[in-house]
């Protein structure tokens, strides 16, 4: 398991672990990078889409460490998880998706099945009065990020690539 949430959102687990189950504390944001925050928290498109690819730019080794665990994983499932399930857990989502040949398209439909799932309180009619969706803004997105390349600049090695997409592609394995 991969829990991309910040130390001071994770508490006791409510229930025991399985056996054998192994967690990796990965914090995705960076909040120690208080420029970046300064910027973004607070903003409306904090936690959606729009804030990806400036994520990405500015926090590359910390994608390419959740990528790497992935790949370095012991044999079965991994499980990703942030604190709702869309943000962080999103763009991993995503950029997995990407590497199993998934298109821009499917990848933005698989991101909406949570819309309906986490409320977008924060979020408002931003969207629709920045006329757009976040379908194609996560299709934009994708249509100028590598995300193999991006991975590679960041120290994801060929290796980790190819255990990550061995998981995705032949689960049996």
């Amino acid at each position: 398991m991969i829990d991309l949430r910040n130390d001071d959102e994770r508490g006791t687990d409510v229930a025991p672990r399985p056996t054998g189950l192994s967690t990796v504390q990965l914090p995705l944001d960076g909040v120690e990078d208080t420029a970046f925050w300064q910027d973004w928290h607070g903003r409306p498109e904090f936690g959606t889409p729009l804030y990806y690819r400036p994520f990405l730019d500015r926090f590359p080794a910390r994608t390419a460490a959740v990528f790497t665990a992935i790949a370095r994983a012991a044999p079965g499932g991994v499980a990703v998880h942030c604190g709702i399930g869309r943000d962080r857990t999103g763009l991993i989502a995503i950029m997995l998706l990407a590497l199993a040949g998934a298109g821009p398209e499917e990848i933005a439909a698989d991101y909406a099945l949570s819309e309906d799932r986490v409320p977008f309180g924060r979020v408002g009619t931003f969207y629709e009065d920045a006329g757009t969706t976040p379908a194609e803004v996560i299709s934009a997105m994708l249509a100028e990020l590598d995300v193999e390349a991006h991975l590679r600049a960041a120290g994801v090695t060929r290796d980790d690539l190819a255990a990550i997409r061995e998981r995705l592609l032949e689960p049996d394995r």
